[in-house]
């Protein structure tokens, strides 16, 4: 009769347990996060955009931020709130936009995951 190995070799059933939960973990915190990402991104490519448009930069804040609202509205970004996540900054170079916020998703119980975005654009005359 054989005896036992001296060391045993391979991943058991404990360790692909962990490394499943482990990974599997991260994949739904990356698809969780990756709208939001794309939704930057494209926030971001809509102010770039904005900034090469001529005489935006001479409207007060309530129109940018009606022009920006009806762009995003189109890019299907729903539910962003403009108010509290764009401000209009006139500086004696022209007019700044800055979108600045922070998205929380809850992984588990009290853990969450913060991803924090923030763009400036300066507008031309």
């Amino acid at each position: 009769m054989r005896s036992l190995p001296f060391r045993q070799r391979g991943v058991g059933f404990a360790g692909w347990l962990v490394l499943i939960l482990v990974f599997g973990g991260l994949l739904t915190i990356a698809t969780n996060l990756f709208p939001h990402y794309m939704d930057h991104r494209t926030a971001s490519n809509l102010l770039d955009k904005l900034s090469t448009e001529v005489g935006v930069a001479t409207k007060n804040k309530a129109e940018i931020t009606k022009i920006v609202s009806n762009r995003m509205n189109l890019n299907n970004i729903r539910g962003f709130d403009l108010e509290d996540r764009l401000s209009v900054n006139r500086t004696k170079n022209g007019t700044e936009l800055v979108l600045n916020y922070e998205i929380r998703i809850p992984v588990i119980g009290n853990l969450d995951v913060i991803a924090s975005f923030n763009k400036e654009v300066e507008l031309r005359d």
